[in-house]
């Protein structure tokens, strides 16, 4: 029996909720680092987004989510809001983002 089948209901959602905080923490962190992105393009004159990077990043995310069994379908519509976000916030569309809660 493997460790999932001996667990209850309670301590699957347990798991899921841990692995949703683990989610919005590198969410949280790649919005760090794309934000860091944008001000060192804004500073440079480079322009705000990079097509080719924005299909390549694409191209690569969506193979690794179908390599893992993902839906491709469920993937593009992730990565798409994300990636809309990005492009907003470059674009100066976003509403600044939210203080952490306290």
């Amino acid at each position: 029996m493997t460790q999932a089948h001996s667990m209850d209901v309670r301590q699957l959602q347990q798991v899921i909720d841990r692995i949703d905080d683990e989610l919005i923490a590198l969410l949280q962190q790649r919005f760090v680092y794309s934000r860091q992105i944008g001000v060192i393009k804004h500073q440079s004159g480079q322009p705000p987004i990079d097509d080719k990077r924005v299909a390549s990043q694409r191209d690569r995310f969506i193979s690794r989510c179908m390599e893992s069994g993902l839906d491709p379908q469920m993937s593009r519509q992730l990565l798409r809001v994300i990636t809309d976000q990005v492009i907003a916030e470059r674009l100066g569309n976003a509403a600044p983002p939210a203080s952490p809660a306290r």
